[in-house]
C-alpha cells in the first residue's frame, strides 16, 4: 500500500501542476502542451518507480563520494516489518492495518470494474450493428488517401453511420470509424480527419489508461478531476492538429460542423472512455471553439523540453518510496522472541566491517540506559529508583498481607562468550515481604559484550 500512496502522490503532484498551468495559461498555451502533461500524470498514477530511486541515489553518489557506512538505528514503528521465523511470516501492527486497507481498496476496484464492463458491453452492442457492413471502393479510396496524409499504417475501417449515431471511433487494434455524413464529401473529410488524429495518437488506449488510473486511485478526487479534464483537452488538442496551418475559411467550416454535431439529437450514447467522438456537450464545444479561434503557436521543441523538465522535477517524489524491512531469525527461536522482534520500534544496523567495541560504544552513547544500575541478576526498581533483589519463592513470607508497589523488573543473564541479555518487564513488589508479581514484557536487549 505504501507504493500505492507514493504513486498517488506522484500522480497528484503532476495533476496539480497540470491544473495550475491550465488555469494560469489557459489562453496563452496550446492544448497540445496540456495534453502531454495530462498523459505524464496518467503514467505517474500507473507506474511505480522504486528502481528510479536507486538510479538517482547511484547518480548522486557519483557526484558526491560515498561516506563509509556507519552504525544507524532504523525506525520500525511506521514501517512494514516482517519477521521470518521457522518458515512462517510474522508482521507488525502497521503491516496488518495496511492489509485491512488493501481489502477496502480492492472492493472499490471491483465495483468500478463492474461499471466499466457494463459500459463496454454497450459499446460492443453498438459495434455489432456495423459488423455486417463492408467498405465500398469509394470509401476505401477516400480513407486510404487521408491515412496517407497522417502516416497511419494500421488497419482502419470506415463505415457509414446511421442517422441516429454520431461520428465516432471505437477499438484500438483495428479501429472502426463510423461517419454520419455522406462519403466522400467535405464534411465527412473533416470529421474523418478528426478521428484519424485520435487513431494516430492512440487516444483510445490513453483513455483506457486513464480509466485504469481512476480504478486504482478511486479514493483520490484529483484523479477524477484529471479524467474529466483529459477528455476535454484531448479533443482540443486533436482540433488543433486537424486545423494546423489551415486557412481561416476551413477553420470556420470546421467550427460550423462542430456546432451542427452538438445541436443534432442523437441516441445510442457510448461512454467516452471506450470511444472518441466529435462531441455533443454544449459547454465543452464552446471551449473547443474558443481554443481553436485563438490560433496559439505550436513549438514542438519548446513544449517537449518544458514537459520533460516538469516530469523530471516531479520524479523527485520517488524518494518517498520506503522498502519493507525484513529479517531472518535463527532456526530455533521462541514465540516470545518473535513477538518482541515484531513489536520492536527500532533495529540497529551494523555494517560488517564495524567491530564489537565500536558497537558497544554506540550502544552506550546512543541507546537510552535500560536501567540505572544492574546490581542483581534478578532485580526490581520502584518508581523512585530504589533497587531491590527479586527473591526466590522459598524466602517469601506465605502469610503476608501484601502491599504492592508498582515498578520495573529486570532479568539479567550473562553468557560464556561475554555477551548478555537483559529482559525488562512490568512488575509489582510487596513492600513488606518482597514478593514480586511479574507482568508483561517491555523489551529484550542483547549486548555483544556485557557492560554490567
Amino acid at each position: 500500500m505504501e507504493y500505492l500512496l507514493v504513486m498517488t502522490l506522484s500522480g497528484s503532484t503532476m495533476t496539480g501542476i497540470y491544473l495550475l498551468l491550465r488555469y494560469l495559461l489557459r489562453h496563452k498555451v496550446c492544448a497540445r502542451f496540456y495534453d502531454l502533461l495530462a498523459r505524464a500524470a496518467i503514467l505517474y498514477y500507473l507506474v511505480p518507480l522504486p528502481y528510479l530511486k536507486k538510479c538517482y541515489v547511484a547518480a548522486l553518489r557519483h557526484l558526491w563520494p560515498e561516506k563509509p557506512l556507519a552504525i544507524a538505528r532504523v525506525p520500525l514503528t511506521w514501517r512494514n516489518h516482517i519477521v521470518h521465523a521457522e518458515g512462517n511470516l510474522h508482521i507488525n501492527i502497521y503491516a496488518g492495518i495496511q492489509t485491512a486497507v488493501a481489502v477496502i481498496w480492492i472492493a472499490g476496484i471491483c465495483f468500478l470494474m463492474a461499471v466499466q464492463i457494463r459500459e463496454y458491453v454497450g459499446m460492443a452492442r453498438l459495434a455489432a450493428g456495423y459488423a455486417d457492413q463492408t467498405m465500398t471502393p469509394e470509401q476505401k479510396e477516400f480513407l486510404d488517401g487521408l491515412k496517407g496524409q497522417y502516416g497511419i499504417r494500421r488497419r482502419v475501417f470506415l463505415y457509414q453511420a446511421s442517422a441516429r449515431d454520431r461520428t465516432m471511433t471505437f477499438g484500438f487494434f483495428s479501429p472502426v470509424i463510423v461517419c454520419n455524413r455522406e462519403m466522400p464529401g467535405r464534411e465527412a473529410e473533416l470529421l474523418v480527419r478528426h478521428e484519424l488524429v485520435h487513431i494516430r495518437r492512440m487516444d483510445a488506449l490513453w483513455k483506457m489508461f486513464m480509466q485504469l488510473a481512476v480504478m486504482i486511485h478511486w479514493w483520490n478526487p484529483l484523479v477524477w478531476k484529471l479524467r474529466s479534464s483529459f477528455e476535454q483537452v484531448c479533443e482540443c488538442s486533436c482540433d488543433e492538429t486537424v486545423m494546423q496551418e489551415k486557412p481561416k475559411e476551413e477553420v470556420k467550416e470546421y467550427l460550423r460542423l462542430m456546432i451542427e454535431e452538438a445541436r443534432e439529437k442523437k441516441t445510442g450514447k457510448v461512454s467516452p472512455r471506450w470511444k472518441s467522438g466529435f462531441g455533443d456537450n454544449a459547454q465543452k464545444i464552446k471551449e473547443r471553439m474558443d481554443n481553436l479561434m485563438r490560433r496559439k503557436k505550436w513549438n514542438r521543441v519548446a513544449v517537449v523540453t518544458l514537459v520533460t523538465a516538469l516530469v523530471f522535477a516531479n520524479s523527485m517524489t520517488v524518494f518517498a518510496y520506503r522498502d519493507t524491512f525484513e529479517r531472518e531469525t535463527s532456526e530455533k527461536v521462541s514465540s516470545e522472541d518473535v513477538e518482541i522482534a515484531v513489536e520492536s520500534d527500532a533495529f540497529l544496523f551494523v555494517p560488517e566491517e564495524i567491530g564489537e567495541e565500536v558497537v558497544q560504544e554506540f550502544e552506550q552513547s546512543e541507546m537510552p540506559k535500560i536501567v540505572q544500575e544492574i546490581k542483581y541478576d534478578m532485580q526490581f526498581v520502584d518508581e523512585e529508583g530504589n533497587v531491590y533483589p527479586i527473591m526466590e519463592d522459598d524466602g517469601i513470607e506465605p502469610h503476608c498481607n501484601h502491599t504492592f508497589v508498582s515498578g520495573t523488573g529486570y532479568d539479567h543473564a550473562k553468557y560464556s562468550d561475554g555477551s548478555c541479555v537483559v529482559l525488562e518487564f512490568k512488575a509489582q513488589r510487596c513492600s513488606k515481604c518482597g514478593y514480586v508479581i511479574q507482568g508483561e514484557t517491555i523489551s529484550k536487549t542483547t549486548y555483544t559484550k556485557c557492560p554490567h
